[in-house]
């Protein structure tokens, strides 16, 4: 990921924030959707009575997708959102108290990783400001919203809210491993499997393209989810190891999966890379344990607790994929960049 490799831009800190910033409350998610949006509009200024009504809206429609969207055990706020969903408060009285509750934290917490204030900051906090009360979004924010990887970064945010809120609901982030996130090839999505059902939670292409950047993994050009040739859901090593006498960890599987353009896809058909490209692998599934992301339990029982046995699992399921599949593809030199 960018960020993490010390590339500070627009995109690369709002994925940071968003990717690996604290998961307490679903807040945030309807939070920086929200924003957004507004910034689409091209104003540099928003009250809170004008973020409230559609904030409000994510987060209700979240609870009735999923009724836990935060660790704590009582919210005053998402109280008042279940609250209307139940029919006991009318769309006015839902957004005043919106205005009254659901900012006083995620306005101040928002722009932080780690603790630490983001490198870039998104909007001015002028909530106090008598003559002219609300959020003055900064220029990083209007250019966020107005590039072509805006809807990509939408689909991104809504992809990690359904992985957080699906992990809290079934104990997968506590390491409980069933039901458990499967990837469907037929979906193309993660889907909650148990013994009785499969359910669809998320696209893998937009549960994966943050943490790529919106960047192909072999070639590194950049790839937008809204264009028919854009990103396809890739095998690292080659699904139809599985046709074969394979000793090793599922194929099919997350810590195997990337996103590339169809050049590369084409190009690499059903061959392993060539190994010096595997380090980028490597540090993917690294980045998605170090994130807190909601397949961190999951991955690491594929792969390995430590980094040290993730690093021996894949060099082990590399060799005894070309072992059966000698024949390796090399990516283009810009993706070589673990």
């Amino acid at each position: 990921m960018d960020y993490r490799r010390g590339v500070v831009t627009g995109e690369s800190v709002w994925r940071a924030i968003l990717l690996y910033g604290a998961n307490s409350a679903t807040y945030k998610f309807a939070f920086g959707a929200t924003l957004l949006e507004a910034a689409a509009t091209g104003r540099n200024h928003v009250t809170l009575e004008e973020l409230a009504p559609r904030y409000a809206e994510l987060l209700c429609e979240a609870l009735q997708r999923q009724p836990r969207q935060g660790t704590s055990a009582r919210s005053k706020f998402l109280d008042t959102c279940r609250a209307f969903n139940a029919g006991e408060l009318d769309r006015d009285m839902l957004h005043r108290r919106t205005v009254q509750l659901g900012f006083s934290n995620v306005v101040d917490a928002f722009p932080k990783l780690g603790g630490d204030q983001a490198p870039l900051s998104y909007y001015e906090d002028q909530r106090r400001n008598s003559a002219a009360p609300g959020l003055v979004l900064r220029d990083e924010l209007l250019e966020l919203a107005g590039s072509v990887h805006a809807q990509d970064l939408d689909a991104e945010t809504a992809a990690r809210w359904r992985l957080v809120e699906t992990a809290w609901a079934t104990g997968i982030s506590d390491g409980v491993l069933g039901p458990s996130l499967v990837y469907d090839p037929d979906q193309q999505a993660l889907v909650l499997q148990s013994k009785q059902r499969r359910r669809s939670v998320t696209g893998v292409v937009a549960a994966l393209n943050g943490y790529q950047d919106g960047r192909c993994a072999y070639c590194n050009e950049l790839m937008t989810q809204n264009v028919g040739s854009g990103p396809i859901v890739e095998h690292v090593l080659p699904w139809k190891l599985l046709t074969r006498l394979w000793r090793g960890p599922d194929v099919d599987a997350i810590w195997n999966l990337v996103l590339a353009c169809w050049s590369c896809n084409n190009a690499k058909g059903g061959r392993a890379p060539h190994e010096t490209w595997m380090p980028w692998l490597e540090q993917r599934n690294n980045d998605l344990i170090e994130s807190r992301h909601p397949l961190r339990e999951v991955l690491m029982a594929q792969t390995g607790a430590t980094t040290a046995e993730r690093h021996d699992t894949l060099k082990l399921a590399y060799r005894r994929a070309t072992e059966l599949l000698p024949t390796v593809w090399t990516p283009p030199v810009a993706g070589h960049r673990a």
